[in-house]
C-alpha cells in the first residue's frame, strides 16, 4: 500500500470519527429508564434505620445492607406484584393494579411479619397449589433479636387480595440464624423444592483467627444450611451433603444452575471479605437416590465488601 493511499484512508477514518463524535454530542437520545416517585406508583415504603447504643454499625457490620424485595404474581391476575421486607419496621405487600400503579394490601394479606430484623425474601409455590408463597429471612438470637424465619403460605385469594398464614413451624423451616437469603431448588431431582439457606456472620473475619482452624466445622447461626424437602417437611442435610457451614462464610448471594450440564443443579455462592466463593457440584450418591454436593477448591471470583 503506497503512502498516498495510506494518507487518504487515515483522513477518511478521522473524518468518520469526528462526524460520529459530533452527532453523539449534539443529538439527545431518549433515556431508557424513568424514575417514578411514590406519588405516581403508590409504592410507599422506606427501610428506615435508627442506631442505638446497644445496636449499631459498630457491633453489627451489616447494619446498612438493607432489606429484601420479592416480585411475583401473588393474586394470580397476570401482573407482577411486589413484597418489601424491612429491617426495623413492618414488611409491605403491594398489588399491581396495572399501569405501574400499586396498592398496599399488607394488613389484608397478613404479611407484615414480626417486628424483627427481616432480610431476604424468596417466592416459591411450596405446596404446589398454584398460589405463590413467601419465605422471609430473619436475624435471630443476637442482642434484642430472638426470632426465626417466617414462611407465609397463601391460603386463598379473595377480591384480588391473597391471604397468608405463617406455617414455618409445621414445614420445619422456622430456622434461627443470621439469614441473608433462601434459595428454593430441587437439588435431589425428586420433584419437590428443597431449600438452601445462605447466612452471614457478625464480625470481620480477622477477629476469628486463621481460616484453617474452621475447616470442617459447623456454626449453628452463621453457617449455611441445606434443607431437604421430605414430602412437605424439611430435614437438614447440611453435613451429610458436604456443604461448607462455618462461621466465616459471610454469605452475600447464591444462585443455582446446571453449570457442567450433567443434569444436576449446581450452586454458586458469593461470600464477603477474603473468604473464597464456593461452587457446589451436585452428584448422585452411589446406592442412593439422594445427591451429594461437593465443594470445588478453585474459586471463579472473589468478592469484597459488596
Amino acid at each position: 500500500m503506497n503512502l498516498k493511499l495510506k494518507t487518504r484512508i487515515a483522513s477518511l477514518g478521522a473524518l468518520l470519527f469526528f462526524t460520529l463524535l459530533i452527532q453523539g454530542c449534539g443529538g439527545r437520545t431518549r433515556p431508557q429508564f424513568q424514575l417514578l416517585r411514590k406519588d405516581a406508583t403508590g409504592l410507599d415504603f422506606e427501610n428506615a434505620l435508627k442506631q442505638s447504643s446497644e445496636f449499631n454499625v459498630f457491633n453489627f457490620m451489616y447494619f446498612y445492607n438493607g432489606g429484601g424485595l420479592a416480585a411475583g404474581d401473588f393474586n394470580n391476575d397476570g401482573l407482577v406484584d411486589l413484597y418489601f421486607t424491612s429491617n426495623m419496621g413492618p414488611n409491605k405487600m403491594f398489588i399491581n393494579e396495572g399501569g405501574l400503579k400499586f396498592r398496599d394490601v399488607t394488613e389484608e394479606a397478613g404479611v407484615a411479619g414480626r417486628l424483627g430484623w427481616s432480610t431476604g425474601a424468596s417466592v416459591v409455590d411450596l405446596n404446589n397449589d398454584g398460589m405463590l408463597d413467601i419465605y422471609v429471612g430473619q436475624m435471630g438470637d443476637y442482642k434484642s433479636f430472638h426470632d426465626q424465619n417466617q414462611l407465609f403460605i397463601c391460603k386463598s385469594i379473595k377480591d384480588g387480595v391473597p391471604n397468608y398464614e405463617d406455617e414455618a413451624i409445621p414445614y420445619g423451616l422456622d430456622l434461627v440464624g443470621f439469614s441473608t437469603q433462601a434459595l428454593f431448588f430441587d437439588y435431589d431431582l425428586d420433584g419437590d423444592p428443597d431449600m438452601f439457606q445462605l447466612n452471614f456472620s457478625l464480625h470481620a473475619n480477622g477477629t476469628f483467627g486463621q481460616k484453617k482452624l474452621f475447616v470442617g466445622t459447623k456454626h449453628p447461626l452463621s453457617g449455611d444450611k441445606l434443607m431437604r424437602n421430605d414430602g412437605g417437611h424439611f430435614t437438614e442435610v447440611t453435613v451429610d451433603a458436604g456443604i461448607n457451614s462455618t462461621v466465616i462464610g459471610y454469605g452475600l448471594g447464591v444462585v443455582a444452575g446446571d453449570v457442567n450440564l450433567d443434569g444436576w443443579p449446581d450452586l454458586y455462592i458469593g461470600n464477603d471479605f477474603r473468604h473464597q466463593q464456593h461452587r457446589h457440584r451436585i452428584r448422585p450418591r452411589r446406592g442412593s437416590r439422594r445427591c451429594e454436593p461437593r465443594r470445588l477448591a478453585r474459586p471463579l471470583h472473589r468478592q469484597r465488601f459488596s
